[in-house]
Parts: C-alpha cells; structure tokens; sequence
C-alpha cells in the first residue's frame, strides 16, 4: 500500500542516488545522514525491494534501484518545473539563491551587478560565499557555483557569464626601474615572481601569449599567495611581478602604481562561467540570478 511519506522518502531516494552517499543527500534536504539512512530502510521494506547496495565505505544503486530512478526522476523534475510555473502568478519574484564563487568573479562580475539586482528583485535572498578553493557544492548545500571555464566540475551543467579574459603581468615602476623592464616572456624567469595557489592547491603557471606563441611559465619566486588582492598590493609594494586578470589592476594601472609588463604578450582565457547540479530543475530566483550577471551594467540601470 503506498504511504503518505512515500513521496518524501522518494525524494530522498532520487538525492541520494544522484549526490552519491548519505551525507550529501543529508545537506541537501537537510535532515541528518542517520534519519535519512533510516527513512531508506523504512521505503525498501514498504516496497520489498533492496535499493542500494551498502558497505562501511560507499553505497551504489542495485538493478531495482537503477529502475526506480530512471523512472521517478522525470516525474519529480516535472513537479518542480510546474511549482516553479506559478512564479509567473506572483506579484514579485521570491525564493533563496546560494551561489560559491572566485574572489575575482566576486569583485569583478557579483559586486557590480548586485546593486541592480537587489533594486529589481527585493524578495530575493542572496547569500554568496566567496572562496577560491575547489568547493564540493552538492555537500555544501549551494545552488550555483562561479568559476573560470574549463575548470567547472564533472558532471554540471555550464553556463558562461562573460567573454574571455585577459591576464597580463604587472610591476610596480620602482621595482621596474631596478631591475630593468622584460622584452619577451623568457626574461621573466630572472625576475622575482609573486606566485599564486589556485583553488586546486597547485602553483599557477603564468601564460602569455595565444595560439601556437602562447608559453606557460613555472616562474620562479620566493612569496607565494592565494589573493589576489593580496598579491596586487605586494606588487604595487615593490616585492615582485605578478600575473592577474587586467579587470583587477586597471584602476591600480591608471594610477601608475602598477604597469603593464609585456604589453604585446596578453593571454586571452576562458571567461566566468556558473555551473549547477544537471539533473536539478533551474530554480527561477537562480535563473534570473545568472541571467542578470550576464547583462551588461549598462543595460541594469
């Protein structure tokens, strides 16, 4: 006989099939691992039917299970897609959006868009954590994460917010003065090289140029940073060249605390892009979210 609390259970069945083990499912619906682990056991014993293979260390569907999925996940994708319909009856666009970004898609890409959007969509909650590091955003309870492309995680839908991006390198005029100004990308392997740790906790080689000229550089250098704010003020200190995107020393550059290095040799890369959970139904607060990132300023006022 079906249950009433089926429809819960079953929910719970199809995260913890899709995030991989109980405690991401657990984040997701926010019950805890042994409560959600208890619910499964309850649905198998209502159904007959043994739907995951368990051991100390991971599950995995059985054949029944593999099934059960297939069949209940377009179901339950329709549901959402017709809640999320009535949006359109609403006064006012409503909901929470989690979104994990870089430091610099949040200075460059959030932090000016967020204004405009706050105006538009009031009803809207946003809350955005800002972390370079490589974030398990199922775990983690996000909706979206924000990242160069070509580095979006396996198995996410990808969705580019901005054309690609140039990176340059940059010295302040002292340091430049002393140590004499490089004329190829070669000559930056005698200078002293602000390096950066990217969220993957590898040492960032420096590439410059594009196409068949562009080379990647494992520059040398005795201060290695994982800011890049951190590491444009050093640069402007003297202590040393620092590669970045142009976006986030323009102004510093303007200023003529900063100067191009190179300026013949700048290396076009992949623009921001967000990704989401595939098998998830876009929730409209978090499509209009991206939808705004990816309007020009001009077009929000």
């Amino acid at each position: 006989m079906f249950h009433r609390t089926d429809l819960a259970d079953l929910e719970s069945f199809i995260a913890i099939a899709r995030s991989g083990g109980f405690r991401k499912a657990a984040v997701i619906r926010g019950v805890s691992g042994s409560a959600l682990s208890h619910a499964m056991r309850g649905l198998e014993t209502r159904l007959g039917v043994r739907l995951f293979h368990r051991t100390s260390r991971s599950i995995s569907l059985t054949a029944a299970g593999e099934m059960l999925l297939l069949e209940l996940e377009p179901h339950f994708s329709g549901i959402q897609g017709a809640i999320d319909l009535l949006d359109s009856f609403r006064s006012g666009l409503a909901g929470r959006v989690r979104v994990t970004t870089l430091r610099d898609a949040a200075c460059l890409l959030v932090a000016p868009r967020m204004p405009s959007f706050r105006r538009m969509y009031p009803e809207v909650e946003i809350e955005v954590s800002v972390d370079d590091r490589f974030v398990d955003m199922v775990a983690e309870g996000f909706d979206a994460g924000i990242r160069y492309g070509g580095t979006v995680p396996e198995g996410m839908i990808a969705s580019r917010l901005t054309p690609e991006l140039d990176w340059v390198v940059v010295g302040s005029p002292a340091y430049l003065n002393q140590r004499g100004r490089p004329e190829q990308p070669r000559d930056l392997m005698s200078h002293e090289c602000i390096r950066i740790r990217t969220g993957t906790d590898r040492v960032y080689k420096w590439e410059l140029g594009k196409g068949d000229r562009m080379v990647a550089l494992d520059v040398p250098g005795s201060l290695v940073l994982g800011d890049s704010e951190l590491s444009i003020r050093m640069a402007e200190e003297g202590c040393g060249l620092f590669y970045c995107l142009k976006a986030r020393v323009e102004e510093s550059v303007a200023a003529g605390t900063l100067e191009i290095v190179l300026p013949d040799s700048p290396s076009p890369g992949p623009g921001f892009h967000a990704y989401y959970v595939s098998h998830r139904q876009v929730p409209s607060a978090l499509r209009t979210f991206l939808d705004h990132l990816k309007a020009p300023i001009a077009a929000q006022a």
